[in-house]
């Protein structure tokens, strides 16, 4: 029994670490996509920018492939340390306990 509750409190604790990280990198994604907001009414416009302006957007930066890899990379590593751990401290009681039914 308490092997199961242990493994369950961890799965648990690493269900809402990815539920955490995966609200984060949805916030982030939204804020940045979402339009500039509109001027304030008592501003100037601005000029429109010259007729030769070319923008080009070719997506994200490679550094936003990166952060989400090496969070990605902690998330694992800290999810196979738990386990290991609690691996760890369920041997730690000596010989191996015989369950009775």
């Amino acid at each position: 029994m308490l092997t199961a509750r242990r493994l369950a409190s961890s799965a648990l604790l690493t269900l809402v670490l990815a539920l955490a990280y995966a609200a984060y990198v949805a916030a982030a994604t939204t804020a940045g996509a979402m339009p500039p907001p509109p001027p304030l009414e008592d501003t100037p416009n601005p000029s429109p920018p010259p007729a030769t302006t070319v923008v080009t957007h070719t997506g994200s930066p490679v550094w936003t492939y990166v952060v989400v890899a090496l969070a990605a990379a902690a998330l694992a590593l800290a999810s196979a340390w738990m386990v290991a751990r609690f691996r760890h401290a369920h041997d730690r009681g000596g010989a191996a306990r015989v369950q009775t039914a």
